[in-house]
């Protein structure tokens, strides 16, 4: 399924994989129109044929069948953030919604080559505990090669029951040889926010997805800041592959007074614009954005907006460039369709999808600085804030 086009992230968030969930319209653009029925033609034709003529008919399950062909559709569309859920795959992904689920708190994507890369494992989770490094691939889950397996399957496998245990088959950056981890799921239930104080006052707010409660979680973290002589805001948007669009526009308002956070664009050339909330908490307080090639989707709307309106400074690497939307159509039988309906661009109209967000000031981060415990990144910030008071 388009395995080796160009990088392509996970919209589930482990994960978090988390993904990108909105509440689906049957009248949006997406469903308006309606198909021939000469375009059925050949499904009625194929299914006829399968029905009767199949040695074992008596046999068939007719809604594998079904389940078979909806598969079918999704994988013609040769799109990797599309894809079939089933309907225990389904209620299993409205935990990320509500920031909890069960899995062992990665963040995963897929290369160029067609790889399941590890973007980051998650603070605090089993990943984490169990070595899992930013930048590891995943051979096999459970012993099977994860080579052309869609990227909503991979998360699928590796997430599931509470207390169970999955082995990931990791090939660590410069080797050749992968090594295997067995990890125990546990319940993923996170805080998307967590807001510490630097010194001289400038506090350092890291958001690491965007679930259902992160807009409120932010507004909590800057409530509680607003009680201190704060000298300014570093958003730390590194390592966070995206997650519920809502929730980055709640984000990006408590920073904007008004115009747009972002721009949806549907395949007729309709545009949408989800514009800046009222009563922001900090619209004119010295402001500096953290970002990296890990920030994407949702990460990557809140940054283009805080830049195209010219609010404060973006620092770090060029972002990773998923700017498309997704939804959950759900089918009567619980099953679901997980599907792009149409793209994000910033408020100037820039492209998010294959470009990403170029940072105002590009700093980067060596292994030497990883080894010694530096983050020149976070240092420029600090910088910068100081330099505004």
């Amino acid at each position: 399924m388009g395995n080796t086009s160009r990088t392509h992230i996970l919209l589930v968030i482990l994960l978090v994989l988390v993904i990108v969930l909105l509440v689906v319209n049957q009248g949006s653009p997406w469903f308006s129109s309606s198909p021939k029925e000469s375009e059925f033609d050949l499904v009625r034709e194929a299914w006829q044929v399968i029905v009767n003529d199949y040695v074992n008919s008596d046999d068939i399950d007719l809604s594998k069948l079904s389940q078979g062909a909806i598969k079918g559709m999704i994988e013609a569309l040769d799109d990797p953030y599309s894809a079939y859920f089933n309907v225990e795959q389904y209620k299993l992904s409205e935990y990320s919604l509500e920031g909890s689920f069960g899995g062992i708190g990665v963040e995963i994507s897929y290369t160029s080559e067609g790889q399941l890369r590890i973007i980051a494992p998650i603070v605090g989770t089993p990943a984490y505990a169990a070595g899992i490094m930013p930048g590891d691939v995943i051979v096999a889950i459970d012993g099977e090669p994860t080579a052309g397996m869609d990227m909503v399957e991979a998360v699928m496998k590796v997430r599931g029951e509470i207390g169970e245990q999955v082995t990931l088959s990791i090939l660590h950056a410069g080797e050749e040889i992968p090594e295997d981890y067995t990890i125990t799921r546990e319940k993923i239930e996170l805080s998307s926010v967590i807001s510490k104080m630097l010194a001289d006052n400038i506090a350092h707010i890291e958001i690491s997805y965007f679930s259902s409660r992160t807009g409120s979680e932010m507004v909590a973290a800057l409530e509680d800041i607003a009680v201190n002589d704060v000298k300014g805001v570093i958003l730390d948007l590194r390592n966070n592959p995206g997650g519920v669009l809502t929730s980055a526009v709640t984000v990006a308002s408590q920073f904007l007074e008004e115009g747009a956070v972002t721009y949806v664009i549907y395949g007729d050339g309709h545009e949408e614009p989800w514009n800046v909330e009222e009563g922001g908490l900090v619209p004119d307080l010295p402001l500096a954005v953290l970002v990296n090639g890990n920030s994407a989707s949702a990460s990557e709307v809140v940054a283009g907006a805080l830049q195209d309106h010219s609010r404060g400074i973006i620092i770090g690497n060029q972002t990773y460039g998923k700017g498309v939307v997704n939804q959950f159509a759900q089918l009567t039988d619980g099953s679901a369709i997980y599907i792009t309906t149409a793209r994000w661009f910033t408020p100037d109209k820039h492209q998010i999808e294959g470009e990403g967000i170029t940072p105002d000031e590009i700093v980067n981060i060596t292994q030497d600085d990883v080894i010694q415990g530096k983050d020149p990144q976070l240092e420029r910030a600090i910088a910068y804030i100081d330099d505004q008071v």
